[in-house]
């Protein structure tokens, strides 16, 4: 239980800290301007990023526990789907014409989770060796 705990507020701390990077690069007044135009506020990509995270996370725990064998393909497969449901959810970002800030924030954003994902996932993996 312990250890789930550390998980958890490793992921939380990674989070807080993106977030509030990415909140005082938009304090800058062209970015600022461009962020009150966004279809998606900054809060709820991190919140919708995060919520996947844990997900994915706590799945590949899960799994690690119990079939440790599969927990990279598992990941994979997790990786995969959070992908495509994360392209439905931002489908509207990608067909707006000039919102090339709000695009690139969005996958600076994903990429920057999926990397805390890997992270912690090769962590589970070098444990069990």
């Amino acid at each position: 239980m312990k250890n789930n705990i550390l998980f958890f507020k490793r992921i939380f701390f990674f989070t807080l800290s993106l977030y509030a990077l990415n909140r005082l690069v938009f304090l800058f007044p062209t970015l600022k301007q461009a962020e009150e135009k966004f279809q998606f506020t900054i809060t709820f990509l991190f919140l919708l990023f995060f919520v996947f995270s844990i997900l994915i996370l706590f799945i590949v725990k899960k799994v690690s526990e119990k079939s440790f064998d599969n927990t990279g393909m598992v990941f994979m497969m997790a990786t995969f789907v959070k992908t495509g449901m994360v392209y439905f959810i931002i489908k509207p970002i990608l067909n707006l014409p000039n919102n090339q800030i709000e695009r690139t924030n969005c996958l600076i954003v994903f990429m920057s989770f999926l990397i805390i994902e890997t992270i912690i996932t090769i962590g589970i993996l070098n444990k069990k060796q």
